[in-house]
């Protein structure tokens, strides 16, 4: 079963008819049925609702599994398709990075080690307070054209938040 393209229909109940139905089905066929239900869209949570009493999810994914490759062979009616809430898929709203160029990723790896040195009693001409705040200006302008503070804390070898805190965010 490929689940990369379902959508759950979260907070939705399974229709009254449905959840009879599974309380009557044994072994393959219950496992079955509740992979097809999962395909479609009904969340693990709703499908474990349906039952007296309700099964946790734990239990509705290992019967998901066990059912992904079997068919019923017993004539049930076709299942009822969710209602989605939201329409399509996800667009991600934030722009794509455009990566690190080679001149810039080899500055900041140049930079880096040294910026490490500098503490806030050294001179401004210090060959490290210089290096920091010159890493500093080139992760910020490269922050502001949409390269990620991820991508930047690998490329000089920090932590996420060391990153996030350099360029103010």
């Amino acid at each position: 079963m490929d689940t990369n393209d379902r959508r759950p229909a979260r907070g939705q109940r399974i229709p009254k008819g449905e959840a009879r139905m599974l309380r009557t089905l044994k072994g393959n066929h219950l496992y079955a049925r509740i992979a097809d239900l999962y395909a479609v869209g009904w969340t693990l949570r709703a499908i474990g609702e349906a039952f007296e009493p309700p099964r946790p999810r734990s239990t509705i994914m290992s019967w998901t599994q066990k059912g992904a490759h079997m068919t019923s062979t017993l004539p049930l009616p076709d299942i009822t398709i969710p209602v989605l809430a939201t329409s399509g898929p996800y667009i991600p709203q934030k722009n794509t990075s455009p990566g690190i160029s080679d001149a810039d990723m080899t500055t900041i790896t140049h930079l880096a080690p040294i910026s490490r040195k500098y503490r806030a009693s050294m001179s401004n001409r210090h060959p490290a307070a210089i290096s920091n705040q010159d890493l500093t200006d080139l992760c910020t302008k490269l922050y502001e054209n949409n390269v990620t503070i991820t991508e930047l804390s690998r490329a000089a070898g920090v932590t996420y938040r060391a990153m996030a805190k350099r360029i103010g965010k």
